[in-house]
């Protein structure tokens, strides 16, 4: 339940799509075959979610979005 709601969270979808989307997803099935991130949008987007755990808000979040970007 949890990885389907993050995915669906990532792919910024609402309403009918997103209940359509989680009720397979639920399932087991692939409602769409999600897309290859590049390794720079693959970096982006752990550190975004090492972020949110951390709940970093402001100039804190900013300072460490860009020393997790840079390695």
């Amino acid at each position: 339940m949890s990885s389907c709601n993050a995915t669906a969270k990532n792919q910024s979808l609402s309403g009918a799509a997103r209940k359509t989307f989680m009720s397979s997803c639920l399932k087991g099935e692939s409602a769409a075959p999600e897309k290859k991130l590049s390794a720079q949008q693959q970096k982006m987007k752990d550190c975004n979610v090492e972020a949110t755990a951390k709940s970093l808000k402001g100039k804190g979040r900013r300072a460490f979005m860009s020393t997790c970007l840079k390695g």
